[in-house]
């Protein structure tokens, strides 16, 4: 894949996260379980954060499967990959932590 090629991409997919106010949601509502998780109220999959933190960390670590130093741009793509693994972890965590959330909110007005 063409430099020019990738970076297009990587900006159309930020533009589109912008857009999406739902991202900004889903990024609200896993601070709120964090904070749920703190006080003791919520307990969320511990594979699904192991998972999702596996991904940040990764992304963040010098360590790469496909070094960027020797590929080039290359070298994105296994970071890419495993972030999109990651995210999608955290996300089916978050879908769960909202809809416990919902659940909680029925059961107090009822």
């Amino acid at each position: 894949m063409k430099k020019s090629r990738l970076l297009k991409v990587a900006t159309l997919s930020a533009a589109s996260a912008q857009k999406d106010k739902s991202f900004f949601e889903k990024v609200k509502a896993f601070f709120a379980m964090l904070k749920d998780y703190r006080k003791g109220i919520y307990t969320p999959s511990k594979l699904n954060l192991v998972i999702g933190l596996f991904a940040v960390f990764y992304i963040i670590s010098p360590i790469d499967i496909i070094p960027e130093a020797f590929f080039g741009p290359f070298g994105l793509i296994d970071d890419f990959g495993i972030l999109m693994f990651g995210m999608k972890y955290f996300n089916k965590e978050v879908f769960k932590y909202l809809s416990w959330k919902e659940n909680q909110r029925v059961y107090v007005i009822d």
